[in-house]
């Protein structure tokens, strides 16, 4: 009997680069296959998952096809947030339903990661901890991301998922590449985060100092440093600075960016330490509002305080606001790159894909004789 395929699930909150990425896998990787699927919400906001949606197979065969599978669903639970996660965790839901051996949730973006730890004096909530376990509850097995903000959010999944089934994906490599196709040196090049500084563990320090390893500078001198502290809700202001910037390109990682405010921040102390220019990385960018807008068009002396900004696709949504922003403003275009991540995907998928098949046949019972 031949072995069972890797189902795929796309779900509807992915950039097309990555929906296209997982087909081209399903039709021309051995091993793989694309189960059609309705994921989205009714009008009321609602949403809801069927899988195997307008397949021409009867139900019977897709039945069983799904039955004692490996089922791997990729959704970005970027905005609309809420649906978004509902639409991941049906469709985890329905597969084990219809009797799925396992469901693996890859998700370009994890949404909560922020909401990691318990606060003195204060009844918040610990999302981080929350959102992995409705996840396990649903029957999810496994969770593949990329950048997850944390490291206490990473040991959340990997408490309730194992850390075996925890894939932390890093987009480090592809940055540094995208950021400088090879020709950053310590001389004309440095990075670091907008924070974190008076952290030593903190996970946006060690995101810089891989990107710039990936970019092939070494550990001592590339990075720059930046202490800063919280004045309100949602402001910020920098409160210490260290790194030799003066003449060279200033490139700022961090994984997420809401408003923009701690990225101007860090832009502006990088140029009034005579930074040439000031870039920015982002891997997930939520941009609400107009902070899209905001963060590319305002000015610090002669010149704009960000001059060029990389942006992951791990929120879907990016494609849209940049093409609005672009409708006002034409020249921003130039400034702006949004760098795709399914390589990064497809590859984790192929590798959890021969790993489980190799597991199986280590278990599969000799035939005798």
């Amino acid at each position: 009997m031949a072995p069972k395929k890797t189902l795929i699930v796309a779900g509807n909150n992915l950039p097309e680069s990555l929906k296209e990425a997982l087909t081209t896998l399903s039709e021309k990787t051995d091993g793989f296959e694309t189960v059609p699927a309705s994921i989205a919400s009714f009008a009321s906001g609602e949403p809801f998952a069927e899988l195997f949606f307008g397949a021409a197979q009867d139900h019977a065969a897709n039945r069983q096809q799904i039955k004692d599978a490996d089922v791997v669903i990729v959704q970005s639970t970027a905005a609309p947030v809420s649906e978004s996660c509902m639409q991941l965790m049906l469709a985890a839901a329905t597969a084990k339903r219809y009797g799925a051996k396992s469901v693996t949730a890859v998700m370009p973006f994890a949404a909560f990661a922020r909401q990691d730890r318990e606060f003195e004096g204060r009844f918040a909530s610990v999302a981080g901890e929350d959102f992995p376990q409705l996840l396990k509850a649903a029957g999810v097995d496994g969770v593949v991301t990329i950048d997850l903000h944390s490291k206490a959010a990473e040991a959340f999944y990997q408490q309730i998922f194992g850390a075996e089934n925890a894939h932390f994906l890093s987009s480090a490599a592809l940055a540094a590449e995208t950021l400088t196709q090879g020709k950053a040196t310590q001389k004309t090049v440095v990075f670091g985060a907008p924070d974190g500084a008076d952290k030593p563990g903190d996970r946006g320090q060690q995101r810089a100092a891989d990107v710039a390893k990936a970019a092939g500078l070494p550990d001592k001198g590339a990075l720059f440093k930046i202490w800063k502290e919280h004045t309100g809700v949602s402001a910020t202001k920098i409160n210490r600075f260290e790194g030799d910037v003066a003449g060279k390109s200033c490139i700022i990682i961090d994984d997420m960016t809401d408003s923009g405010g701690t990225l101007r921040n860090a832009a502006k102390t990088l140029k009034q330490n005579g930074a040439k220019e000031a870039v920015c990385y982002i891997t997930h960018g939520l941009f609400t509002g107009n902070a899209l807008e905001h963060l590319m068009t305002e000015k610090t002396g002669n010149g704009y305080t960000i001059d060029r900004l990389v942006v992951a696709d791990t929120v879907p949504d990016i494609a849209e606001k940049l093409a609005k922003l672009k409708a006002q403003y034409p020249a921003i275009g130039k400034r702006i790159t949004i760098m795709p991540t399914a390589s990064l995907i497809t590859a984790k998928i192929k590798e959890l894909h021969n790993s489980a098949a190799k597991t199986t046949a280590k278990t599969a019972p000799k035939r005798g004789i």
